[in-house]
């Protein structure tokens, strides 16, 4: 017995031992063996959380907040974000709503203001926030200070590509092109091979310094020859910071351009028979022949984030049955801010389903 007892004491031991030695491990810092990868890593860390995502309802690209109004309005702060013009173009042209998507906890901020230049692509959004930013001091465009590009110069693209989910990748490549044309305007673009994907426009291009040389704006995606088009690699556009600064300096206050806001109930959604088409898996998350409209994302600036869930299949509002997407949108529309919708959903709740009416204020 005494045996068989100081087995169990030596094996609970060891045990212990060995879940030490695995905590110590995940806990050890990395230490890089080479001065320039920590270099780069260092640099990284310290420019990243000035990068966001700036969001239209019909898209998003990439930008870098590059000044803050240091004057506190009701304990807020004005920041204002540097993007390309044709990143929020469709709010001037399709009346779309603007936001600012910033950091891992999905922060999500409704533009106050923008301008921009359509030739030079470059816009200023500016947003409001009680929050603490990370501000990029760009000197083109706070000290009118020329930042050098060199050909070969090493080069890191930070920005959000093909889905939020990406938020803040980052690519590294080198400066191929320190003058090229592009729209018509001569030296306002640099070429560089850091890969580039659709929602990088508006993103900064920082050299090693950590400073913000150019905003990458498009890529070249096939090169046409005599035996037809093969696909380009490492034909990246961004424009040049040299060029662009006096653009940006040049904006004037007045012609800031309000983003309007409209009541929304801040729901992204589905209509079911399109969702299980798409989604053959998720069948079993809905009653046989349900109709209605499936929950699919959230505007997070809205309320009904705070009581609906993904999933949630939206099968009448105010009492009024609702079959398609339409059904919704005759809710919304002239619709003031503040109006109440009670909004009934069937949702699954480990095996069973269940109907919950909610009420949420239109915002």
């Amino acid at each position: 017995m005494k045996r068989k007892l100081m087995t169990m004491l030596i094996t609970l031991l060891l045990v212990i031992t060995l879940v030490g030695c695995f905590d110590a491990r995940a806990e050890d810092p990395y230490v890089s063996p080479s001065t320039y990868e920590q270099t780069r890593i260092n640099m990284l860390q310290t420019v990243e959380p000035s990068v966001v995502a700036v969001q239209t309802d019909s898209g998003f690209g990439s930008g870098v907040i590059f000044q803050k109004d240091n004057t506190e309005v009701e304990g807020e702060f004005l920041y204002y974000v540097l993007t390309n013009y044709h990143v929020v173009e469709s709010v001037a042209t399709d009346q779309d709503e603007l936001k600012i998507y910033y950091g891992s906890e999905q922060t999500v901020i409704a533009a106050l203001d923008y301008q921009g230049n359509s030739l030079y692509d470059v816009a200023v959004v500016r947003f409001v926030s009680d929050l603490s930013f990370t501000v990029m001091d760009i000197k083109p465009i706070s000290e009118n200070i020329t930042t050098e590009i060199i050909a070969g110069q090493d080069v890191y693209a930070i920005g959000t590509p093909n889905d939020l989910a990406n938020f803040n990748y980052i690519t590294q490549g080198i400066v191929s092109l320190i003058s090229q044309e592009y729209n018509g305007v001569n030296n306002l673009a640099i070429m560089h091979d850091a890969e580039l994907n659709p929602g990088n426009s508006g993103g900064p291009l920082f050299n090693l310094n950590g400073e913000v040389i150019a905003l990458n704006v498009a890529k070249d995606t096939w090169i046409a020859t005599e035996s037809g088009n093969i696909a380009a690699e490492g034909l990246n556009y961004a424009l040049n910071i040299n060029t662009v600064a006096p653009i940006i300096r040049g904006f004037d206050e007045q012609d800031y351009i309000v983003v309007v806001r409209r009541p929304k109930l801040g729901v992204s959604v589905v209509e079911i028979a399109n969702y299980l088409e798409t989604n053959p898996d998720d069948l079993d998350q809905f009653q046989a022949n349900a109709s209605g409209v499936v929950v699919v994302g959230f505007d997070y600036t809205r309320n009904a984030v705070e009581v609906l869930e993904e999933l949630d299949l939206i099968v009448a509002i105010n009492g009024t049955t609702i079959a398609t997407i339409a059904d919704i949108a005759q809710f919304i529309e002239g619709a003031d801010f503040g109006d109440i919708l009670s909004v009934t959903v069937i949702r699954k709740e480990g095996s069973s389903f269940v109907s919950e009416t909610h009420d949420i204020e239109l915002s």
